[in-house]
């Protein structure tokens, strides 16, 4: 029995060592179901918020979707290993790094007992997403925060919000 105990945890440590785990990527969504209401929180650590921002801003449903979609695409599992296909990277400490935190935005379709949330930030005029913070304990050339630009079609419609909740 001791020996069978070894041999699955010594599996399970090759599996988990050699980049075979969980993928930690969203699932997509095809479709918001009726009843959702859309709710806006701002400031560092927005998603944890119970402060909502109130804004006059049309909700579209699909642009959501999109943008919920274009998020959940990026895996930071992959993305530890392909770093440079990162579009930012800023120090996990400094100024430039607090005044980027500062600016996250949760945007939220929420039902009644779950929600769908996407949470964007601001850096020279452009929006991006979080993927994953690097320590610096093998690599410290790595060691930072990294963020996916969002794309152009969606830049356009979300800067519309983020600029209301912004000012």
């Amino acid at each position: 029995m001791k020996k069978t105990m070894e041999i699955v945890i010594s599996m399970i440590l090759v599996i988990f060592l050699t980049g075979c785990g969980p993928v930690l990527t969203k699932e997509k969504i095809n479709n918001l179901e009726d009843g959702y209401v859309c709710e806006y929180r701002y400031g560092k650590n927005a998603r944890y918020s119970t402060e909502l921002v109130d804004i006059d801003f049309e909700f579209d449903k699909q642009m959501f979707i999109d943008l919920y979609n274009e998020k959940a695409q990026y895996n930071p599992v992959y993305l530890r290993r392909h770093i440079e296909e990162c579009d930012l990277k800023l120090a996990s400490q400094g100024e430039e790094i607090d005044k980027m935190l500062n600016t996250e935005i949760s945007i939220r379709a929420a039902y009644t007992d779950t929600y769908k949330e996407v949470t964007v930030y601001k850096y020279n005029d452009d929006l991006y997403f979080y993927v994953l913070s690097m320590g610096g304990r093998t690599e410290k050339d790595k060691e930072g925060y990294y963020f996916m630009k969002i794309s152009d079609d969606l830049q356009q419609y979300w800067k519309q919000l983020t600029s209301q909740i912004y000012k």
